[in-house]
Parts: structure tokens; C-alpha cells; sequence
């Protein structure tokens, strides 16, 4: 069973000094998206401090038109307004190290106000990487508008989500949940794809499953026949594994995290030669899956491998994984790490 629950929902205000420094300041400071409403935020959540928060959502190629609400609380002097969109890849490693590869800013010159005043902004540079939080590795987009003052500068940023569909896989891969096999048998065809397992002359196994992409809410079906069976296995799981790689100049030297998302038992006992065991993998019901990341900006990647583990009876642990491409189709846009725990909660909440 899934443990499903709630994480706890990141506080969304300023700190003291800052509430106290915009009063006393006198103008308050609120950005507002055009066409985005409740419907449009997602809830995402952060695996590291296990807090989650609603942020609005945006597709690859959408862009970002909104306003700035100025409204001071008399005659209010500024030395001008940026409003900046940025875009990030991150470390969570000491020194907080990043790469910044969108970077656009609309500039406001310098003005008194007398009463409420919108500015605003449209930014259209297209979002090529999906928003990504990982253990190690952060991809972030923010609204930031800094007021200019002689004193000190006010800032306000707020997160947007960003979510990428692969038309490209959409197209070219059949989905699977749409077969009328999809809960009954396995279908296995040129896209089907084989690893051999094998401990000398002692074991021997054939690991097939049936194609290599998957959508984000497909199911992975396949089979394990065993050819060679001279050890006493106790018994074996299929685990889905994902792996964040971060490399220069992000940091020094090369780092890598592998973390385990979910595990299967497929088998109980030693099995005889030609035993065949099926596999049946519910993605959607995997916590934190998210698109492959093959390449972003050339510093960093998340994979994703499925891994074959057969244990003997005296603990012995044999390895075998294979990776595979997870993709965003078309109709995923608002899904989020998150979707399958809102669901758990509501059903929690019927009973």
C-alpha cells in the first residue's frame, strides 16, 4: 500500500522585518496574472523540507503577460521599477550554486505616486526546461519586481510552475491505457525490450517488458522466465529508481543521487526452469515521477531505470536496471508531483 498523505503547506507570508519595513515604507506591492484564477495552480510539493505550495501553472511556450499593483498609502516617491522574469538551475548544496538561462526585465522609470498605479508586463521567451524539485537539484522560474528606493529596495517575487508536453512522444507513442489489453495481458513487439540476467552457470534470467517511453499515468507491463535456476532465491522485486546528475559549473566535480520511488515483490520462493513471472507497474500510482531530464542547459539530468532485485536466502543481492524515458503527453499539463496525494486525501475524506 501507498502511503498517501498530506504534506505540510509552505507558509506563503514575509517575514517580520519585511511586513514591518512595507508598512512603514508605505505601498503595497501585488502581482496579478492575466487569465489565471484558482483553476490554474497546482499544488507541488518539496521533497527536502516536505512542505507543499499552490503555484500557477504554465506551459512551455506560454507567456507571461500580468500587472504590477502599486498602491501607496499617500504620496509615495520611487526611483523606479524592475519586473523580471528569471529562470534557474539551483544545487540545494552548500554554497547554493546556479546557472541562470532566462533572464528578461521590464523597466519603469522613476515616478511619485498618488494613488493606485498598474505597470504592466508581457515576457514571451520561451520556457525549454520544466520546473523540477529534487534532492539535489532545483529548476525554478520567478516574477521578481524590485521598487527602487534611497533607503532600501522593496521585493516582491512569486514562483510559476512550468510544465512541458512532448508533442513529439504524444504523436509517435501509442498509449497504452487506451488498449483493451491494458488490464488483462501483455503485448509485447518491436518496441519491446529484453536484458539477460545471469550468475555463471547458477542463474540465468530473461527480463522483458514491453517498450522503453512512458507517459506519466501508463503502466510498464512485463515478464521475468527463468532459464537457469541453481540458487535458492528468497525473493525478488522490481523497484523504480530515479537519478539526479549534477556536473560543472554547477559544481567542482561530478554528483550524483539515486533515490528509490516505489518497489515491487513480482516473486515469493525459488522458481523452477521456464517459470514465467508477469509484471504489472501502475505508474500513476508512483509518488514525485516527473519527465526524463536528458539534458538541462548541459549541467544536469534526471533518469529514471527500472531495477530487477533477486535476493538468495543467505541475503545476497543481485542487480540488474535498465533505464527508460518517461514523457509528458498531451492532457498532462497540470499534473504534478502531488495529483496522486490530493486523490488519496479526498477518498480518505469520503469515508
Amino acid at each position: 500500500m501507498l502511503e498517501r498523505k498530506l504534506l505540510q503547506e509552505k507558509e506563503r507570508s514575509s517575514g517580520l522585518f519585511s511586513r514591518i519595513f512595507r508598512k512603514m515604507d508605505g505601498c503595497d506591492v501585488q502581482i496579478v496574472l492575466d487569465g489565471k484564477g484558482e483553476a490554474d495552480m497546482v499544488r507541488v510539493d518539496d521533497p527536502v523540507d516536505n512542505t507543499c505550495e499552490l503555484l500557477y501553472v504554465y506551459s512551455g511556450d506560454e507567456p507571461v503577460n500580468g500587472k504590477v499593483m502599486l498602491t501607496p498609502k499617500g504620496s509615495y516617491r520611487h526611483n523606479g521599477v524592475d519586473v523580471q522574469l528569471l529562470a534557474s538551475i539551483t544545487t540545494r548544496s552548500a554554497g547554493d550554486n546556479r546557472v541562470e538561462f532566462i533572464s528578461q526585465t521590464k523597466h519603469f522609470e522613476p515616478d511619485t505616486l498618488q494613488g493606485p498605479t498598474p505597470l504592466q508586463f508581457s515576457f514571451t521567451a520561451p520556457k525549454e526546461y520544466e520546473s523540477f524539485r529534487g534532492i539535489s537539484l532545483l529548476v525554478t522560474y520567478h516574477l521578481c519586481v524590485v521598487i527602487h528606493r534611497p533607503i532600501k529596495n522593496v521585493t516582491e517575487r512569486m514562483e510559476l510552475w512550468v510544465t512541458r508536453v512532448d508533442t513529439k512522444l504524444s504523436e509517435s507513442q501509442p498509449d497504452a491505457s487506451r488498449h483493451r489489453s491494458y488490464f488483462r495481458e501483455t503485448v509485447f513487439g518491436p518496441l519491446s525490450t529484453t536484458m539477460d540476467v545471469g550468475v555463471a552457470d547458477l542463474l540465468h534470467i530473461e527480463f522483458k517488458y514491453d517498450k522503453r517511453y512512458f507517459h506519466l499515468q501508463e503502466r510498464v507491463l512485463g515478464k521475468v522466465t527463468f532459464k537457469v535456476t541453481h540458487m535458492d532465491i528468497c525473493h525478488g522485486e522490481v523497484a523504480v529508481t530515479r537519478t539526479e546528475t549534477v556536473m560543472p559549473p554547477l559544481v567542482e566535480s561530478e554528483v550524483v543521487h539515486s533515490e528509490t520511488l516505489q518497489k515491487f515483490e513480482i516473486m515469493d520462493g525459488t522458481p523452477i526452469v521456464g517459470e514465467v513471472v508477469p509484471i504489472r507497474l501502475y505508474l500513476k500510482a508512483i509518488p514525485n515521477l516527473t519527465p526524463t531530464y536528458m539534458n538541462i542547459r548541459e549541467c544536469a539530468s534526471v533518469q529514471y531505470s527500472l531495477n530487477l532485485v533477486l535476493i538468495t536466502s543467505e541475503g545476497k543481492r543481485f542487480f540488474k536496471h535498465q533505464k527508460i524515458e518517461l514523457y509528458r503527453r498531451t492532457g498532462q499539463e497540470s499534473l504534478t508531483t502531488t495529483a496522486w496525494r490530493q486523490d488519496g486525501a479526498d477518498e480518505k475524506s469520503k469515508e
